[in-house]
């Protein structure tokens, strides 16, 4: 089976905060048979077999999932104090 590395760029919006200059962070999921080996530009951050990427994936949008649920609940409640 082959495994895949999950690398994280950053990328200069050209903007910034309190003087420090924002970075914009993109994720990509390579095949590492198709890693260069340049360990430079493609800092790996995890290296996950397929089973374990979709269950990383599985976590994320249940973390997603939750925090949208939460904050749906807490703008239901904050609606009904109101009324």
């Amino acid at each position: 089976m082959d495994t895949y590395n999950i690398y994280m760029d950053e990328l200069p919006t050209g903007e910034e905060f309190d003087g420090d200059e924002m970075i914009e962070v993109e994720f990509r999921v390579v095949p590492s048979s198709d890693d260069d080996g340049d360990p430079e530009s493609n800092a790996v951050i995890a290296g996950l077999d397929l089973v374990d990427l979709i269950n990383l994936r599985d976590a994320i949008q249940q973390e997603i999932d939750n925090y949208a649920l939460t904050a749906l609940e807490k703008e239901a409640i904050e609606e009904s104090l109101q009324a």
